[in-house]
């Protein structure tokens, strides 16, 4: 097999000696938020020129790694509040935030930087709020970010007891960098954070509740690495979800929402979770046959609420497939070109279409096995990593894929838990719909996953080369050969570009986004305005 590739403050000081302004490197003045708080103000008192939120920017506000009004807070529990900014008429951004609660001048908690890069760009300030006594915090930027988009982590622990209702209130500059008050755009937004009640039962894990995730097939065997679902009630509080976090390593962390999972006593990496499903990781140490898995909420509040401990078998393998659509039972896979491989049609909004002979399709699934190099529970996946088992074959329908067509069978970049297939359709399999079996060491994936193959008449249009300086606009595509292998550009109707090489899906919706990713391929890409992407440099 081959591997496959992989918000200023510019708060200006005007100076009058000068008859100028300067960016504040600092951090914004206190009080700038636009928080309904007493005294509160925003930045538009002294950056002239527009009102707020008038930009053709974009600002959004993620807790615990979901939009803030997804958010409920549990009294004592640090999350991570992140600051993404995006705009295509920024020079610099720089940001405030504050966390308030009672008549606004109450101090739910405490306000850090974070722990990630986009906490280090981050520092807390501190003063007295106005019409009280009360001393409050503002977490702020150490320095306006060069550029026009910004990402700032702020971690947030929740106060001891309930505080009630909590405002959180964020203001961000995205200036022109002409050094003036003028043309400054000032974007500002303010959420409620409510209390969340922990049920008043302990959770319980449904019997035979524990299957791996891809849950169409309920397969109750699970294999080392990968992900896991289970089923059960009172994980958390209804109308909660918790999406997974990074530990201090980068790693994808083992307690969320104040609570763990525990596979045969081994806290897992958790994904998500509500109040009927947990999903995780099954660590690489776990041990092979008879497990054990238990739900811990509250893990670390000395006062835990137990779950039951559920049944569960671990094998060395267990290959599994998602689905895109369970009706029909569309298997997980997509073009080169990041077109789903289904009918037509098959998922509103995304354009889709059989695999030709010949077409290079990648399916996703879990439960594959060791990878080489080692990937450790709870770690991300940045290179191509196969599986160390040499035994791969795959059938569609009851032809089976020569093993030459069979171009990279490991884990999937940029996640956790998830592996790739990526395959050429054989010359000799009819149009149709077949069934897809992965088989690993003899052990094959459950029956059901369907993947459509039509005439060589739905061959998509001949893709155009890509060039330096060729723009590509929503809808377009054209390919370029990286590393010897045939990478393809694709811009998304929402003006998002991504990278696909032999499955390996590189996307952002920013320069300095997409270009952190393709670095290593030695390609550079620059966004205009109008939502085209120029090339800028090909590898």
């Amino acid at each position: 097999m081959r591997p496959a590739l992989l918000f200023c403050w510019a708060s200006a000081v005007a100076l009058a000696s000068l008859g100028s302004a300067w960016a504040n490197s600092s951090g914004g003045p206190p009080m700038t938020t636009g928080g309904p708080f007493p005294g509160e103000t925003l930045c538009t008192r002294c950056h002239q020129g527009s009102e707020a939120n008038s930009g053709a920017g974009t600002l959004a506000l993620l807790i615990a790694g979901n939009p803030a009004s997804e958010y409920a807070y549990t009294p004592g529990e640090t999350v991570s509040m992140i600051v993404e900014f995006s705009d295509p008429d920024a020079a610099r951004v720089g940001f405030q935030l504050t966390v308030r609660s009672d008549d606004g001048c109450g101090q739910p908690g405490s306000l850090a930087a974070g722990s990630s890069t986009a906490g280090s760009r981050v520092r807390v300030v501190s003063g007295v709020c106005s019409s009280s006594a009360n001393e409050v915090a503002w977490a702020t930027h150490r320095r306006p970010e060069n550029g026009s988009s910004a990402r700032f982590e702020v971690a947030w622990t929740a106060p001891a007891e309930s505080a009630g209702p909590v405002t959180v209130a964020v203001a961000v500059n995205g200036a022109n960098g002409d050094a003036s008050l003028q043309g400054d755009e000032i974007y500002s937004l303010q959420t409620t954070l409510q209390h969340s009640v922990a049920p008043a039962d302990p959770p319980k894990i449904s019997s035979g509740g524990v299957i791996l995730a891809d849950l169409f097939s309920g397969t109750t065997t699970g294999a080392p690495g990968a992900i896991a679902s289970a089923s059960g009630t009172d994980f958390t509080s209804q109308g909660t979800n918790a999406t997974g976090t990074l530990d201090v390593e980068g790693r994808l962390a083992t307690v969320l929402d104040g609570s763990c999972l525990e596979v045969n006593s081994k806290r897992v990496p958790l994904f998500q979770i509500t109040a009927e499903r947990v999903t995780f990781q099954i660590p690489n140490d776990a041990g092979l046959g008879d497990s054990t898995v238990q739900f811990l909420r509250g893990c670390d509040s000395g006062d835990a609420a137990r779950s039951n401990a559920a049944a569960f078998d671990i094998a060395a393998v267990q290959p599994v497939f998602f689905l895109f659509t369970d009706d029909p039972p569309a298997i997980a896979a997509l073009h080169a070109d990041m077109a789903l491989v289904g009918e037509e049609g098959a998922i509103p909004g995304r354009e889709s279409r059989p695999a030709v002979a010949g077409d290079v399709v990648t399916l996703f699934g879990t439960g594959f096995g060791p990878v080489s190099p080692h990937l450790a529970t709870g770690e991300f996946a940045w290179e191509a990593a196969p599986l160390a088992t040499p035994s791969v074959r795959a059938l569609i329908g009851e032809i089976e894929v020569p093993q030459e067509n069979i171009l990279y069978a490991g884990a999937a970049p940029a996640a956790v838990g998830l592996y790739q297939l990526s395959v050429q359709v054989p010359d000799n399999v009819a149009t149709g719909t077949h069934g897809f079996t992965l088989m690993l060491d003899g052990v094959s994936s459950p029956s059901g996953p369907k993947l459509t193959v039509a005439g060589a008449e739905a061959e998509p249009a001949e893709i155009l080369p890509c060039e330096v300086d060729m723009v590509v606009g929503p809808g377009d595509s054209c390919k370029a050969t990286v590393v010897g292998n045939e990478a393809i550009l694709t811009v998304d109707e929402q003006g998002q570009a991504c990278i696909a090489v032999l499955g390996f899906n590189l996307c952002g919706n920013t320069a300095g986004e997409i270009n952190a990713r393709i670095t290593v391929y030695g390609g550079q890409l620059e966004r205009n305005e109008d939502g085209t992407w120029k090339i800028v440099k090909l590898p």
